[in-house]
């Protein structure tokens, strides 16, 4: 099992990062590596919902359905996968610190078919995926352009 953390701080209210966090329709605006993340299932977002996260890695496309595992408005959710080329779990967390909030994900998980024979590949430019989008969060937010 594959493990790394990323912290990041976002001047700016936890409610304000939550909610961009779960504004489902922006998220390729800041991720690039997604094209798309759709909710596949009724009711507001909570635990138990599911998400299909669409996008491309290292050349190939991809989808991967999704399950919040856990949900605390404002606070943290845990993202798992439920299938596709990756078997996922990103829990995230917003602490409000001096007025900003510090945003903490961890990752782990483990590679499938194409993409598990480049593995040590795999975690590294995933690692630098999410440190990417979570500074365009940042700046986003930052800019009040999100």
């Amino acid at each position: 099992m594959n493990e790394f953390e990323i912290v990041t701080t976002i001047n700016r209210p936890p409610a304000e990062v939550f909610a961009a966090l779960q504004n489902l329709e922006k998220t390729p605006l800041w991720n690039s590596t997604l094209s798309e993340v759709r909710k596949t299932s009724d009711g507001s977002l909570g635990a138990g919902s599911t998400l299909v996260y669409v996008g491309r890695f290292l050349g190939r496309s991809y989808e991967s359905p999704s399950e919040y595992s856990e949900f605390e408005q404002d606070k943290s959710f845990v993202s798992k996968t439920t299938s596709g080329p990756f078997d996922l779990e990103v829990a995230t967390s917003l602490e409000a610190v001096d007025g900003a909030t510090k945003l903490t994900l961890k990752a782990r998980g483990e590679s499938r078919g194409f993409f598990k024979v480049a593995e040590p590949i795999v975690v590294r430019l995933t690692r630098r995926a999410f440190e990417h989008a979570y500074e365009n969060l940042k700046t986003l937010l930052e800019e009040d352009a999100l």
